[in-house]
């Protein structure tokens, strides 16, 4: 055992969204949204490993663990999903503390 906590599954699904998104612009080279989508995604992911969010980390584990004992869980990763996808386009987080008061705002309305 290294010692080491593992990292948030959030930054792994901002770093898939990019992927995504970086699909979307080799089979459409014009499609700046998702050219600056992915740079935005990529961003908040680097942010979220180099800071210290540990009170909104804490808070949304505890609302997700409440989701979860309510089966609402699947309804806020389809909503969690769809926010990723309009990262960039419709919704511009400024930073990783933005990024997850937005999902602490899609779980809080589950709750």
């Amino acid at each position: 055992m290294s010692g080491i906590p593992p990292e948030p599954p959030e930054i792994e699904e901002l770093e898939r969204t990019a992927a995504w998104r970086l699909r979307l612009l080799d089979a459409d080279p014009t499609d700046i949204a998702s050219a600056a989508a992915a740079k935005l995604l990529d961003t908040l992911a680097e942010d979220l490993r180099r800071n210290d969010y540990a009170p909104l980390w804490t808070e949304l584990r505890s609302i997700g663990n409440w989701l979860g004992e309510s089966d609402a869980i699947s309804d806020y990763a389809d909503l969690a999903a769809e926010y990723r996808a309009r990262i960039g386009v419709s919704e511009h987080p400024a930073d990783g503390a933005a990024y997850l008061h937005g999902l602490l705002s899609i779980a809080r309305g589950l709750v």
